[in-house]
């Protein structure tokens, strides 16, 4: 076969702060950063940084690293990719600075080398298309989002998940799936009083929901949820409730995650 040229891109790493950003796992091997077009980074790759351009390998770019490094969860809509997998705010065409899922420790949050394994906490993202305009959606917009469940059976490398909460409307084929990274719950409890797959209740009732998604109201500034009743009388839609998480409290005791558990997805590609 013939020979092909290799292409190099220069990487030149001047300065990385300590202090407010996030790192990458400790025993992280960040020799291994890489340059890359964004719509090629996989659930699990170590995202440093972005630049607002293709790749040219004539040039010598400068890319900012983002306001915390992350584990990515990519889903690409209408042009844009959700690194995070709900926050479409990166273009297809952008270049992106990444440490490869390969090069993450074992044994940490980002380790895909091995399988899951029953009880693991793991998410999802899928884009969600809304038929009904609520108090966070309009149709005809759709958007990523991220939902959390639960490992309940691996069979030879086929997976059985327990999702928390249910998105009327269904989603489109599944884009990425990761383990739930404890330090995000726990983030999120903070913020919020709840995290995404947390199950709530209300004073004086006897019924369970589902938190699917955590936002701020969009000029009270109040943290507010969405929340699933299973089990409503109306139809799926209807079972939606969009409320401040003031009003609701913790239906079980909060949930614990272990970050010991390997995040590798071995029944997709």
């Amino acid at each position: 076969m013939p020979v092909i040229d290799a292409t190099f891109y220069p990487l030149i790493v001047t300065e990385r702060p300590t202090e407010l950003f996030r790192q990458p796992p400790a025993g992280t091997d960040m020799g291994a950063a890489r340059l890359c077009p964004i719509t090629e980074v996989r659930p699990g790759d170590w995202v440093l940084g972005e630049f607002e351009r293709p790749m040219n390998p004539d040039r010598l770019d400068t890319l900012m690293q983002s306001v915390a490094c992350f584990p990515a969860l990519p889903a690409t809509l209408n042009g844009y990719v959700a690194l995070d997998g709900q926050s479409p705010v990166w273009h297809n065409d952008e270049t992106a600075l990444i440490i490869p899922r390969e090069y993450i420790p074992g044994e940490t949050y980002a380790d895909r080398s091995g399988g899951y394994r029953v009880g693991d906490r793991v998410e999802r993202t899928f884009i969600y298309d809304p038929i009904h305009d609520d108090a966070r959606d309009t149709v005809g917009k759709a958007r990523p989002v991220i939902q959390r469940g639960t490992v309940t059976d691996v069979d030879d490398g086929a997976l059985s998940i327990a999702w928390s909460g249910y998105w009327a409307n269904g989603h489109k084929e599944e884009q990425a799936m990761r383990l739930a990274n404890p330090e995000d719950i726990a983030r999120e409890r903070a913020v919020f009083g709840f995290a995404v797959g947390d199950t709530v209740t209300v004073e004086g009732s006897y019924a369970t929901g589902v938190v699917l998604e955590l936002y701020y109201h969009p000029w009270a500034g109040a943290p507010c949820a969405r929340v699933f009743w299973p089990g409503s009388p109306w139809d799926n839609y209807c079972s939606y409730d969009f409320s401040p998480t003031t009003r609701y409290v913790h239906k079980i005791p909060e949930n614990t995650y272990s970050i010991t558990s390997r995040e590798t997805r071995t029944n997709a590609a």
